[in-house]
């Protein structure tokens, strides 16, 4: 099978979604191929080849190269066990040039702080963990202009010069979400709980827009209630749901938008709901995957955290400091506990 500096073109052509023919037209620069399929198809390209090549091949292409990733601290299993673990991969991969440093959950100054103080080392990137603020936005713009690459993952913001944002489409996410919900209750009427993390995170604003539209669309027995935030953090998630349930006996469904399972978890099963109450979480850990095989959980939305980091890295490489590049927008999975991973 032909390939393209490593990558075989069926690996091409299955990750976009698209047919061989199509990715053969794409690298001979040939017409007939949608603007945003091409794009599509380029972009599979540069991550798949960083995702394969051997070690030495990336350090010798990377050498000097350094990227820094900012994540919130304490932000659950999807990160402490999966994202971590990608960015180790790729910096053990470009000879340590991936490094990670953490922020104070939900402070945008600390975050803004840490953009700025890696940024005056002029790495050749920075990958963050986005918080709707304008400090933030005003710490991305100035690093942009002192020739840094700034990647939001996981979640956008809003109004920046940030170079790309790689991640999934969040609102195409609560919109399933909501369909699976919908799906999973069939004719039961009754109220759906919506727990996010915080409002600084656009993608659980997407999230919970995306799920509103479709359950007012599809699903008119659902009566949804106001968005309740625990900051990702168990304890308050814990309450929180404990709260809802004493006030809400005929509450039959819970979308969890971030983190902190383990404290709705706790309140399911001490109210003993964790069998009739339908709840949708995000992020494939190993927490959720046990919740998935006792059934405490219906059904996770993931994002695979490696593609993601291989993502991240591959935009900074192929991007000039001045260059705003196409979104990279990833797709997610569906993991119910028939196909959950062990």
């Amino acid at each position: 099978m032909e390939r393209i500096r490593g990558v075989r073109v069926a690996d091409v052509a299955s990750e976009a979604g698209v047919s061989i023919a199509t990715v053969d037209r794409v690298l001979n620069e040939r017409d007939g191929v949608r603007r945003e399929t091409r794009q599509r198809i380029l972009a599979v390209i540069a991550r798949l080849n960083v995702a394969v090549a051997a070690p030495d091949a990336i350090a010798k292409k990377t050498a000097g190269v350094r990227v820094d990733f900012v994540v919130p601290f304490g932000a659950g299993p999807s990160i402490e066990e999966s994202l971590k673990a990608a960015v180790d991969r790729i910096g053990e991969a470009v000879g340590g040039g991936a490094r990670w440093h953490y922020y104070q959950r939900f402070d945008a100054m600390d975050l803004a702080e840490k953009i700025r103080e890696i940024g005056s080392h002029r790495p050749n990137g920075i990958a963050f963990s986005a918080l709707e603020h304008p400090v933030v936005r005003a710490a991305v713009d100035d690093v942009v202009h002192k020739g840094v690459r700034a990647i939001a993952i996981q979640s956008d913001l809003t109004g920046s010069r940030r170079t790309g944002y790689v991640g999934n489409d969040n609102r195409a996410a609560g919109r399933t979400a909501a369909y699976l919900m919908g799906r999973f209750l069939g004719p039961r009427a009754g109220k759906v709980a919506i727990l996010a993390g915080s409002h600084l995170y656009r993608s659980h604003g997407e999230r919970e827009m995306g799920f509103r539209g479709v359950a007012r669309e599809d699903f008119r027995g659902l009566k949804l209630l106001d968005l309740v935030t625990g900051n990702d953090d168990p304890d308050a998630n814990y309450q929180m749901i404990t709260e809802l349930l004493g006030k809400n006996p005929d509450l039959i469904g819970i979308y969890a938008i971030g983190s902190g399972i383990s404290g709705v978890v706790q309140a399911l099963h001490e109210h003993k709901r964790h069998n009739d109450v339908v709840f949708i979480a995000h992020h494939l850990s190993s927490e959720t995957r046990q919740c998935l095989f006792d059934g405490t959980i219906d059904a996770v939305i993931h994002q695979n955290m490696r593609r993601l980091v291989e993502a991240a890295v591959g935009m900074i490489l192929r991007s000039s400091a001045e260059q705003r590049v196409e979104s990279e927008v990833q797709p997610f999975e569906l993991i119910f506990r028939e196909n959950v991973s062990t």
